[in-house]
């Protein structure tokens, strides 16, 4: 019906540019007001909507499976592996398309993913079970939720597109709790913008998503010279948005 009604308006352009701008105006408002509870809700039903994120798959979960061979992971987990962990935790991690790639790496690392969607987390056990790889464990957990984690545990805490979510209500707790557990880096893939206009790095809202400075965000725990920020590729993430906002955030502890 939505897929239906988008159609029908774009026959009118002047009238589905305004609607689009009034639909996301009115979501900013929403996501300000009510905070990340809109996002997280979103996220833990999301493999109930008949659209994949990947690759036009209606199987969410499996979409996301599939895009193990996206270029942009095989980025993420060769600087990964720049640290030489032997423990690593994936914030967000859905079935755990990154967490396959470093266990074939290596399987012997110790490697540990937390995600809010259920089903991800259930799909991804069985699928690493017939994978035959053992050294991947697949939490249901909330970003803001780490507590369940000690501190110090792991070398390397990482998120793929996923801080992006997490909007200025709880993004420096989410932080927060990620130094906390982290004892050599933490890796960020997002979406970033050196703009003057987000001078606590809490973010600006963007189409669904948080676009954030970064370096104002985590200046606040460490100083400026451990933070190290650097614009992926146009290649390897053609998107509309990713060839201009997405980077990699490197915090070295």
């Amino acid at each position: 019906m939505r897929d239906k009604f988008i159609s029908i308006l774009k026959q009118w352009p002047f009238i589905h540019r305004f609607v689009k701008v009034c639909y996301w105006k009115i979501r900013s408002y929403q996501e300000i007001l009510l905070g990340t509870e809109i996002q997280e809700k979103y996220w833990q039903k999301r493999h109930l909507l008949k659209k994949g994120d990947w690759q036009e798959n209606e199987d969410w979960v499996m979409g996301y499976w599939d895009s193990k061979v996206h270029p942009h992971r095989r980025f993420l987990i060769e600087r990964i592996f720049r640290y030489s962990p032997l423990s690593i935790l994936e914030v967000g991690s859905n079935c755990g398309p990154n967490l396959y790639l470093l266990a074939k790496r290596n399987p012997q690392l110790k490697l540990v993913g937390i995600d809010i969607n259920a089903k991800a987390i259930r799909v991804g056990k069985r699928l690493f079970g017939q994978e035959g790889i053992s050294n991947v464990e697949l939490l249901v957990g909330k970003t803001n939720a780490l507590h369940q984690i000690s501190d110090k545990s792991f070398d390397i805490v990482f998120t793929d597109a996923v801080l992006m979510y997490v909007g200025p209500d709880k993004i420096k707790k989410v932080v927060k709790e990620m130094f906390r557990i982290s004892r050599k880096a933490l890796i960020f893939l997002e979406w970033h913008e050196n703009s003057e206009k987000d001078p606590k790095g809490l973010g600006i809202y963007h189409f669904g998503h948080w676009k954030r400075n970064h370096i104002n965000l985590l200046k606040e725990f460490v100083r400026e010279n451990q933070i190290h920020i650097e614009k992926i590729p146009e290649e390897l993430w053609p998107g509309k948005y990713w060839n201009q906002l997405g980077y990699i955030i490197e915090v070295i502890l």
